[in-house]
């Protein structure tokens, strides 16, 4: 060891405000002699004030802003950073004594192969010990030697240790540099433990100062929980680092399967062979993945073992992302529809894509309904046995209420083939097996009952408040995520000055009328029977897709013929089709909810209203669910609770164009909020959330 010894102290600070003050204080006031001392703060995303404390009050100590909350990469930041010939890292949630530095240098003297040098570690305000070492103790779990010891004569002189802990040691350089940078996939705890089984690799000592005292706040600035997930997950992922062939062995004795959160084992497991992968040749890793199969089928059972190798091949690189998007009502266009088709449409440059249908549907029909092209994504026809052998077109859970099974259990095995599953239209009643698994909800339809799965997805993706609202209500769930739908009708030809004659609604015809087309029928008739002058040459047009033999569809035929009123039906027709539509109209209809005291039969969000107004329609839409985040009552449309208003600002818009205009103009700006360029962004950000929990990156 030279004269004067080059010494730089690292601390890692996150909201370390409340002890970084007293911290500072003790490293400066330690015995100096011989000591060119350098202090460096990294910090990891403090939101306390603490960098900024320290940039005002220490400008000397060299602040280090740490881009991720990683003690591990915090560390390798400051040694890279640091100018010492000897490196001191030290927590700050405690102080040090006056003899700390001398007590840790003058161990090195000893023998120039001695790497590392952990001091005393005393818990705050006591006698007892904390920490005087590290020893394994079985089952390669390891445990601070002295730990709630009163301190005594057996501690008190320097002695040679297999591990160190990293609260308060020393490192030479040299061994630093021999060893190499932190394990930063540890994240933080047992990554000391790493590091020592590191030097002794590369024939370092490793010793224990009895003069280098810490006076230690146990678990000041971390939560218990985190540190008992991080310390159980890094046991396992230095087992596959340093000692692969006992991983096996250490599942059933994790502390994540006698806990039985098993949920935790998983992820802890993947992570660790992604580190056995990428530390040891194929034929090790082989050999491991072969000694796993009975411990994970005694954990997870035969789908979950299923399930987890089936996700190890993407952890491990061997092929791309699946994504399964099922849709039980894809045989017939809707907003739903349209909502996941978008989705598809970005997924399927991403991954490799399935939709997943219960009856015949081509994804040509797509392209004709809402000018998508889903080339690109695969087809599988699952018909579910007990609505195939009744004959039944429509996919209805009601239907299977009294069943001993679950019918849709056909759906839930198909699910398992898939990295991510996307239930896309509300049925609740299917169990996800995928690693991960989105259900987009479009509204809560029914209540939790026999067979209820909407709680299994790992995220629950909600189209807006008024769905939120109803989720909360009545599934007792808090959605993860809100994207409105993405809406994308601009016409380049629309404007507000080239209107016709027209007042336009776009919806399904469901057989069960809740889109209202008969009563905006009738509303528009008596509008004209009231007011022929006003209303000559306005035409209402109705257009929607429909099922085969419609009952409703065929009521509202009947009720159109019997009008002197000029109203025309255009079914299941081509999204160029409803593009001129909207261009030519002026004014938009929607009615869905009217005089309807179930929420579900409320229009849930209103895509179509959207797209009238990015082509200058005015909207004039019912005073309910979702309508009411979408349209502003007064400003760039009208929202009614009655027949008669609807009528009364039909009328005041047909009266008076140049109100008309302004009301246009205002809804086309309105409508950019719900635009495909939104949803995009939402969408990017979901995916990016998907894949890191695919690939088995743990964040804190």
């Amino acid at each position: 060891m030279s004269e004067t010894a080059t010494v730089s102290v690292i601390t890692v600070t996150y909201n370390a405000r409340r002890f970084i003050e007293a911290f500072i204080a003790s490293v400066r006031a330690a015995d100096q002699r011989g000591v060119d001392l350098e202090i460096l703060a990294v910090d990891n995303g403090s939101t306390d004030g603490s960098p900024e404390w320290l940039r005002e009050h220490h400008p000397d100590i060299r602040l280090i802003i740490n881009d991720e909350n990683n003690y591990a990469r915090a560390l390798n930041r400051g040694i890279e950073q640091s100018r010492g010939e000897y490196i001191a890292i030290c927590n700050n949630d405690g102080v040090v004594d006056e003899g700390w530095l001398q007590g840790l240098l003058g161990v090195f003297r000893q023998n120039e192969r001695i790497g590392a040098v952990q001091g005393k570690i005393l818990f705050a305000g006591s006698k007892t010990i904390n920490s005087v070492g590290v020893e394994e103790v079985g089952d390669c779990y390891f445990a601070d030697i002295g730990w709630k010891c009163r301190d005594a004569w057996d501690y008190s002189s320097p002695a040679r240790r297999d591990y160190v802990s990293g609260g308060s040691v020393m490192f030479r350089r040299a061994c630093l540099e021999d060893v190499g940078p932190w394990d930063e996939r540890f994240i933080m705890y047992m990554e000391d433990v790493d590091y020592s089984l590191r030097c002794r690799e590369r024939d370092w000592e490793l010793w224990y100062g009895a003069d280098g005292v810490f006076h230690h706040h146990y678990h000041g600035s971390v939560s218990d929980e985190l540190c008992d997930y991080l310390c159980n997950r890094n046991r396992l992922l230095l087992i596959a680092k340093h000692f692969p062939l006992k991983l096996a062995d250490a599942i059933p004795t994790s502390h994540f399967f006698k806990e039985g959160e098993l949920d935790l084992l998983y992820r802890a497991l993947m992570s660790s062979i992604r580190v056995l992968s990428e530390c040891h040749e194929t034929d090790t890793v082989l050999s491991v993945l072969d000694t796993l199969r009975e411990p994970l089928l005694s954990c997870f059972g035969k789908v979950g073992a299923r399930k987890f190798f089936s996700h190890l091949e993407l952890v491990l690189g061997l092929r791309g992302i699946r994504v399964g998007i099922y849709d039980h009502a894809g045989h017939f266009p809707g907003g739903g529809q349209r909502y996941v088709a978008e989705m598809a449409r970005v997924l399927q440059d991403r991954y490799e894509v399935t939709y997943i249908f219960n009856n015949e549907v081509s994804l040509k029909k797509y392209h004709d309904w809402f000018d998508l092209d889903l080339s690109r994504c695969s087809v599988k026809i699952l018909p579910i046995p007990f609505f195939s052998e009744r004959e039944c077109f429509q996919i209805d859970e009601g239907m299977a209420m009294l069943e001993d099974h679950n019918v849709f259990d056909v759906v839930a095995r198909e699910s398992l083939e898939y990295d991510i599953f996307i239930n896309s239209n509300m049925l609740g009643k299917v169990n996800p097996l995928s690693p991960v698994s989105v259900f987009v909800c479009h509204f809560p339809d029914r209540k939790r009952d026999h067979f209820f799965h909407v709680d299994k997805y790992t995220h629950l993706i909600i189209n807006g408040d008024y769905t939120g609202q109803w989720v909360r209500k009545r599934w007792d769930l808090e959605p993860m995520l809100k994207i409105y739908p993405p809406v994308h009708m601009y016409s380049a030809d629309s404007d507000a000055d080239t209107k016709e004659n027209l007042i336009l609604s776009v919806s399904r015809f469901e057989v069960a009328g809740s889109k209202k087309q008969l009563e905006m029928a009738k509303a528009f008739d008596r509008l004209c029977r009231d007011h022929p002058e006003t209303t000559r040459g306005w035409k209402l047009v109705l257009a929607g897709g429909s099922v085969p033999d419609n009952q409703y569809l065929d009521q509202v035929r009947a009720a159109i013929t019997q009008s002197p009123a000029d109203i025309e039906i255009h079914v299941d027709v081509s999204v160029d089709r409803i593009r001129d539509f909207y261009r030519r109209a002026a004014i938009f209809w929607h009615a869905c909810g009217l005089n309807e005291s179930r929420p579900e039969r409320v229009e849930h969000f209103g895509m179509t209203t959207v797209e009238a107004m990015q082509n200058y329609c005015v909207p004039i839409v019912i005073d309910g669910g979702g309508q009411r985040e979408i349209v502003q009552h007064g400003q760039n449309g009208f929202r009614f609770g009655s027949l008669k208003d609807l009528q009364r600002y039909a009328l005041r818009l047909i009266e008076d164009d140049n109100e008309r205009r302004r009301l246009a103009e205002q809804a086309f700006e309105r409508s950019h909020r719900f635009n495909r360029k939104v949803f995009r962004a939402e969408l990017d950000k979901l995916l990016q959330q998907l894949e890191l929990e695919l690939l088995g990156q743990d964040a804190l």
